[in-house]
């Protein structure tokens, strides 16, 4: 427990970090926009400065959706004008809501607790079964136990889906696909499956500086990602003048 004095001495230096927080203008976006029941929904704090993870905590009371963090004790954690620090609220059951955010001083400052503000938020029905809408997140690892070393990393949120497909050249080189952009259609036989066009993707050595110019994304093919049982997915490509499909299932861990 900190002695009054060091109490005092703290706080003395939150408050260049209170004021400069009041100044900005607090920027709040939920993620996705239009949820359904299937969506992930994430509050976006855009603002200088960081938060704890640590620290987060989740409360909701009726439709009302309380979050709150604590700031990190330094005046500039490494974030600039645009970034955003992200709060996984979770999935929500078919309804209106209120989502708000609290920050926190820092653990052992006097500093005021800053109510940044709260956005209202829809959540949709659920997709009709035999609507080009997933009925389902499918957002996971997926591979093939019986070849194991690749992966198919997906992402999902609504309508949209990116994955990611890390696997090996005909060196033996490792080497990545992206999924995207793309849709969901259903086939004659009422098959649901996610179409889009596979990227590959180059860029600077990730041990070294950073430089932009280097990276660079081509059109290489198309891919087709195919839901089927619970747990399970085909993986269906065409790159460059190989075709072919891969038999999926989630990454247990």
């Amino acid at each position: 427990m900190p002695s009054i004095r060091q109490r005092i001495a703290l706080c003395c230096l939150w408050l260049p970090v209170a004021l400069f927080a009041g100044a900005a203008r607090a920027q709040l976006s939920l993620v996705p926009e239009r949820p359904s029941p299937l969506d992930t929904v994430r509050l976006r704090w855009a603002h200088v400065g960081c938060t704890n993870p640590d620290s987060v905590r989740v409360t909701m009371t009726a439709n009302q959706v309380a979050v709150t963090a604590e700031r990190v004790f330094a005046v500039d954690c490494g974030t600039i004008q645009g970034n955003y620090d992200e709060y996984t609220v979770g999935r929500l059951p078919t309804g209106d809501y209120d989502v708000g955010l609290v920050v926190n001083p820092p653990t052992g400052t006097l500093g005021p607790s800053e109510q940044v503000g709260t956005l209202h938020l829809t959540v949709g029905a659920l997709p009709k079964p035999d609507s080009p809408t997933p009925s389902d997140n499918y957002s996971d690892g997926w591979w093939n136990p019986a070849e194991s070393g690749w992966a198919l990393i997906v992402q999902q949120s609504g309508n949209a889906l990116v994955a990611t497909w890390n696997v090996y050249d005909a060196a033996g080189h490792p080497v990545w696909y992206s999924l995207q952009p793309g849709a969901w259609i259903r086939d004659a036989s009422g098959s649901l499956r996610y179409v889009g066009t596979i990227y590959a993707a180059t860029g600077p050595y990730w041990g070294g500086p950073f430089t932009a110019g280097a990276v660079s994304a081509t059109a290489v093919g198309i891919g087709a990602f195919i839901p089927q049982a619970p747990g399970r997915a085909r993986f269906e490509y065409t790159i460059g003048a190989v075709s072919g499909a891969k038999q999926l299932v989630r990454l247990a861990f």
